[in-house]
């Protein structure tokens, strides 16, 4: 944040801190889309350990199956609003709105 306010100014450092907040960024949403196949295995493998060990009975099943496909979902919408702020700091940083 410091260096989009400094870069905002017109400051060299504020340019050089804001580029390394976005290098940083960037590598948080590669990891958000990195990590999305270990998400979905994840509920994947819940269902499967909710069935082996009756833990649930089939309409419980049915409500489980539902509620794990879209948490697991919810990793996809959060990388990809990681993938849109990306896209618009670098943009700021083009100088363009």
């Amino acid at each position: 944040m410091a260096g989009l306010i400094l870069a905002a100014s017109g400051s060299i450092l504020g340019q050089t801190l804001f580029l390394i907040g976005i290098i940083l960024f960037a590598m948080t949403t590669a990891f958000a889309f990195i990590t999305l196949p270990v998400e979905f295995d994840a509920s994947k493998r819940a269902l499967v350990w909710l069935k082996s060990h009756n833990m649930v009975t089939q309409q419980e099943l049915s409500g489980a199956t539902d509620a794990l496909k879209w948490a697991a979902r919810t990793y996809v919408v959060a990388a990809l609003g990681s993938l849109a702020t990306l896209i618009y700091f670098i943009m700021m940083f083009m100088g363009r709105r």
